[in-house]
């Protein structure tokens, strides 16, 4: 599509942004205002309207895509997305593990990555299978595996039985990650069983890390799981990408805790 050949019109405004993020994720307001040849506020109305029709997400500077219902893909294919910039979370995070602690896992593939560099002596309490065959050969760690119905998909524990598990015990940290964030409503998640699970987790948990690259700030998913003034901090890396400078600086001016990587 070439600048100046044409006027849009509305419907093809919004069919031109919706394709662009579902390609992209994301897109700024410049952007479209530059391409569209039409004012920013023309922009700002059609982002509102597609906003109010579900189709995405309005955020600080453009607008994001909304995370694809409840499917989710098994955890082992989850991990190659974003896989550099999970990997310098997931450092950073099992760093955080003090000699002889406790702590909760999900079934994330960022806190699944953070297996790879546990080394001290630890008790890892999981709903997620495939971290259980991550750490079984790991000496230092004991690991507790929680009952529950067993999500195939991501070969993780969960519903009543899980929860209920979960209640029997207090951990010194838990370590887990969501599919979206944003700093006015809080972390969300794809499906309501697994954001059920972390739940538990927080309120068991003496402080709560959330592990988040950075292509999931500022949007929103299905399911609430809790506040950021919930959490101890919430670990995201790096990124001169507009949208996350504005999130990372909103979250400090409201004195939200924020680790980059």
């Amino acid at each position: 599509m070439e600048a100046g050949m044409k006027t849009f019109t509305a419907e093809e405004r919004k069919k031109f942004i919706l394709d662009y993020v579902k390609e992209n994720e994301f897109v700024d307001i410049t952007y479209l205002k530059d391409t569209l040849l039409v004012s920013e506020m023309t922009i700002r109305r059609d982002l509102k309207k597609l906003e109010e029709d579900n189709s995405l997400v309005r955020v600080l500077g453009g607008a994001r895509s909304i995370p694809g219902g409840t499917y989710e893909d098994p955890v082992d294919k989850r991990v190659k997305f974003h896989a550099e910039e999970k990997d310098r979370i997931a450092r950073y995070a099992a760093s955080l593990v003090g000699e002889g602690e406790s702590i909760f896992m999900d079934a994330s593939s960022t806190v699944y990555a953070m297996a790879d560099y546990l080394e001290v002596h630890a008790t890892v309490i999981t709903n997620n299978i495939s971290i259980c065959m991550k750490l079984k050969d790991k000496e230092k760690i004991d690991v507790i595996l929680i009952g529950g119905s067993l999500r195939k998909s991501a070969m993780s524990l969960v519903g009543t039985e899980a929860v209920r598990m979960l209640d029997n015990y207090y951990v010194d940290k838990a370590f887990l990650s969501s599919k979206s964030v944003d700093e006015k409503h809080g972390i969300s998640d794809a499906t309501r069983d697994e954001a059920e699970v972390k739940k538990a987790m927080i309120k068991a948990s003496e402080e709560v890390y959330f592990l988040m690259d950075h292509h999931k700030l500022a949007s929103r998913a299905f399911y609430k799981v809790c506040d950021l003034e919930e959490i101890t901090e919430l670990i995201v890396d790096a990124s001169e990408e507009e949208y996350v400078t504005e999130f990372t600086e909103e979250c400090r001016k409201n004195n939200k805790h924020i680790h980059g990587v």
